[in-house]
């Protein structure tokens, strides 16, 4: 939700390709982890992972958001 850095909008931790026909439904898992939410730091010269709120966001695309989650990162 809030960085130290300027970051991206939008960064892309996870996906998974999934197939469906017409109509049908799935149930998805895709697992992140803390890692995943990391970025690395130029004036620290290392990967960071902040502590606070993080908004996860699913969807088809970047632009076809789906569906959301907040979590806190500790």
């Amino acid at each position: 939700v809030e960085s130290s850095l300027v970051r991206p909008a939008k960064e892309l931790k996870a996906f998974t390709k999934v197939s469906l026909k017409a109509g049908e439904k799935k149930t998805v898992t895709i697992p992140v982890k803390v890692a995943d939410l990391a970025f690395f730091d130029d004036a620290q010269m290392k990967w960071v992972v902040e502590q606070g709120p993080c908004k996860l966001i699913v969807g088809d695309s970047s632009r076809d958001i789906k569906g959301g989650a907040s979590i806190t990162v500790q």
